[in-house]
């Protein structure tokens, strides 16, 4: 190789001097750096480890209540429904007793006008005969006087 002119070896040194003392440098913020980030980050964590129980702790405390007056609600709800489904079960029996009526009404209705149609035919059958009968009992005692 070849020789070196003398002022690249002391820059070389100057260099490595500098460039060692840089590394440390560098390495001793970085060090120095982590360590204030881990003392910062560990009391954070754990306040917020700290923080989570205790919401975890009152989310517990004001559900459960919530949760048995839901469980109560749903159970009232559900006698209402039962209720509700009874009473619509009796009004269907009522509704279907009430139309029975209704037929029955009806069934009558149409007997009664039978029987009034019968009867007028009757009443009229009978008002024609009577009539006849009369008109013809007056000409025959016309007649029987006028042959006495």
């Amino acid at each position: 190789m070849g020789e070196r002119p003398r002022g690249s070896v002391r820059r070389e040194v100057c260099y490595n001097v500098l460039g060692g003392m840089m590394n440390t440098i560098i390495l001793g913020v970085m060090a120095g750096v982590l360590a204030l980030l881990v003392a910062v980050l560990i009391p954070l964590i754990l306040e917020m480890r700290r923080t989570v129980a205790s919401l975890r702790q009152t989310t517990e405390q004001q559900l459960n209540p919530a949760l048995e007056e839901l469980q109560a609600t749903l159970k009232n709800v559900r006698n209402i429904t039962n209720t509700v489904n009874m009473i619509t079960d009796d009004v269907r029996t009522f509704s279907g007793a009430i139309q029975q009526v209704g037929q029955k009404i009806n069934a009558v209705n149409a007997a009664m006008d039978t029987v009034a149609s019968s009867l007028t035919v009757r009443s009229m059958s009978l008002k024609a005969g009577i009539t006849t009968a009369i008109a013809y009992l007056i000409a025959n005692v016309a007649r029987k006087g006028e042959k006495s």
